[in-house]
């Protein structure tokens, strides 16, 4: 009888499945890892810009309906980065036209030099002087025949016409005008009531109450003055 030597097959098969498969799980860990890392740049580089959190937010609300949602993480950081740097540039031009310390006129005179300027370069009698908030003012004249041109003057004093408006079958000349010695009372009379800085300063045909001033007061309020043609108060409250 013959001695049977052949060895039985090893199963060694399945042994190399389970080297093969077992490593397949750590893939899937470090790209979990690098998601929360990128995150957490992203976070980071917000937070180093003030507000930037909750403008981001704001913006991924908005775009949500954009597909927003469907872009990658780089892209979503640059997305926000970009809106954020734009949020701070309109911040930064508002406050180039914000009010200054000085803001409006103290007095009398200073309104008078404006409407001398405008009288350089229009005819009429000045009806109104306003001030802009980027430091320019308007002065409004008013012609014999009601016609009426805005001249525009730079902080520096210069002045040009800055628009126009022809004269209608119903207009006149006007009843109340700005001239020096009146903006002397009407302002004088304004500042007495209210210490600040002019605004601006009307005259119109009411015979009752012709003048009206608007006075910024230290705390940042205004308040509006009405003065009949002797300088006396009518009405004076806040402008809301």
């Amino acid at each position: 009888m013959s001695e049977n030597t052949t060895t039985p097959d090893q199963p060694t098969a399945p042994i190399a499945e389970a080297q093969t498969e077992a490593p397949a799980a750590a893939p899937s860990k470090r790209r979990g890892r690098t998601a929360m890392i990128a995150g957490g740049a992203t976070l980071g580089a917000l937070l180093l810009v003030g507000g930037g959190v909750a403008i981001g937010a704001a913006v991924a609300d908005d775009r949500d309906d954009d597909g927003f949602d469907s872009l990658s993480s780089s892209q979503r950081s640059q997305t926000a980065s970009d809106d954020v740097a734009a949020t701070t540039e309109r911040t930064d031009d508002d406050a180039q036209v914000a009010p200054a310390a000085d803001f409006g006129a103290g007095n009398a005179g200073e309104l008078s030099a404006l409407v001398d300027a405008a009288k350089g370069v229009a005819d009429g009698e000045p009806t109104a002087i306003d001030a802009n908030r980027d430091g320019t003012w308007d002065v409004t004249l008013t012609a014999g025949d009601g016609a009426e041109t805005e001249v525009r003057i730079t902080a520096d004093g210069t002045a040009a016409v800055h628009e126009t408006e022809a004269a209608e079958a119903d207009d006149r000349a006007p009843r109340n005008v700005l001239d020096a010695a009146t903006l002397t009372a009407m302002v004088d009379a304004a500042l007495a009531e209210q210490p600040g800085r002019i605004l601006e300063i009307d005259a119109d045909d009411d015979n009752r109450s012709p003048f009206d001033v608007s006075v910024l007061t230290g705390d940042r309020q205004v308040v509006d003055i009405t003065l009949d043609a002797s300088g006396s108060v009518i009405a004076s409250e806040i402008d809301d």
